[in-house]
């Protein structure tokens, strides 16, 4: 063969060698641009979901915000769905998502000046509640008053039944704080005070609260403080002091009988 005929040969395999490439090479790119436009439809419309969700969000922030304008001094809680939320985890049973959950308005925990300001919040409340005693110890004032309302898995779940019979993922409603999960009363003098409080049980301890008698007085004195603590109307009260308080056993027990409004 001669040499020119060898050499038309030799390019014309080489031409077809990459033309055969040039075709797999496009058929293998093909796929994969088909899948990138795929995956940009899918992040698009995710984005367009999540934008959604954000826009009810506000949406009920908003209208939330203008109730309170009219009634500041109301709470309400909000809730979103954790599908809307996009939440992988699921949460463990017989707890509170915080991340389902926000609270707008009055703050759940509440700080008060004075005891006439305490006792009216106080009173509203559907529960036993710690009062002043009647024989407060001469020079003592009251310093700090506090109530904290209480919000369990019950009410998130009561919530979210709700929610769901409505056919919504964002959904909101006014609290109405009829009970406390702890109240606290701070009474001073000098170096000296005597704190008053109330506790709700955690529904896990609830069998070993019940087993308590009711107004059995029991007096403790650890980690440098004196205690009197008792079970009353469903809640447990204590009346705690300072170390070196000079008031008695007897002296605190006749305090605690006197602590506690109905």
């Amino acid at each position: 063969m001669k040499v020119a005929s060898k050499v038309a040969i030799t390019a014309l395999s080489s031409m077809l060698m990459l033309g055969s490439s040039s075709i797999n090479l496009m058929a293998e790119a093909a796929p994969s641009r088909a899948s990138s436009n795929i995956t940009v439809k899918t992040a698009a419309v995710k984005t367009g979901l999540i934008s959604e969700g954000e826009k009810l969000v506000e949406a009920e922030r908003d209208k939330i915000n203008k109730l309170l304008q009219e009634n500041p001094h109301d709470s309400y809680i909000l809730y979103v769905s954790s599908e809307l939320k996009k939440e992988k985890d699921s949460i463990p049973e017989g707890s509170i998502s915080f991340s389902e959950v926000s609270f707008m308005g009055s703050p759940r925990s509440q700080s008060f000046d004075t005891y006439e300001d305490y006792l009216k919040r106080a009173s509203a409340l559907k529960e036993a509640v710690p009062q002043q005693p009647a024989d407060l110890p001469e020079g003592y004032r009251l310093t700090k008053a506090d109530i904290y309302s209480v919000f369990t898995p019950k009410d998130l779940a009561a919530i979210k039944a709700e929610a769901k019979k409505l056919g919504k993922q964002v959904y909101s409603k006014k609290m109405n704080m009829i009970k406390s999960d702890h109240i606290s009363l701070t009474y001073t003098k000098g170096q000296d005070f005597i704190n008053i409080a109330s506790f709700h049980w955690d529904e896990n301890d609830l069998e070993e609260y019940k087993k308590k008698k009711e107004k059995e007085y029991s007096y403790s004195s650890h980690e440098g403080r004196n205690y009197v603590s008792w079970r009353e109307d469903g809640k447990s009260f204590q009346v705690e002091t300072n170390k070196n308080n000079p008031l008695t056993k007897e002296e605190l027990i006749m305090l605690a009988k006197t602590v506690v409004k109905k």
